[in-house]
């Protein structure tokens, strides 16, 4: 199997930073959650589990598109999406992440949806 993409090649891949952006959207409005309401963290509310449920679809998403475009291994691609999200969340203004409307990123496209 091809080796992991470059974080090059997936910084200039306009799908992957928007899935990436989307996931990073959505851990920090579960940090600011759990930030307001620290008890969530041993009892999550139906809230926290949605903002879960929707980040771990677009992670998959995002694995899977890196895994079909790229022609790597699963746990390249993870690998590689975590570097990039890191890389990312390190490199933007939280302001402007938090510019994404959070309904935006919680509307899945249809093919995800249960």
């Amino acid at each position: 199997m091809p080796a992991a993409p470059r974080m090059r090649q997936l910084r200039r891949d306009k799908t992957v930073f928007a899935l990436v952006m989307n996931i990073i959207r959505i851990y920090l409005e579960e940090d600011s959650l759990l930030a307001q309401q620290p008890h969530l963290r041993e009892t999550p509310n139906a809230d926290l589990l949605h903002l879960q449920q929707v980040a771990d679809r677009w992670l998959g998403l995002t694995t899977a598109y890196v895994i079909r475009k790229h022609r790597c291994s699963m746990s390249a691609a993870i690998q590689t999406v975590a570097e990039l999200q890191t890389e990312l969340k390190a490199s933007i203004p939280e302001a402007e992440m938090r510019a994404i409307p959070l309904s935006v990123v919680l509307s899945l496209p249809p093919g995800l949806m249960p």
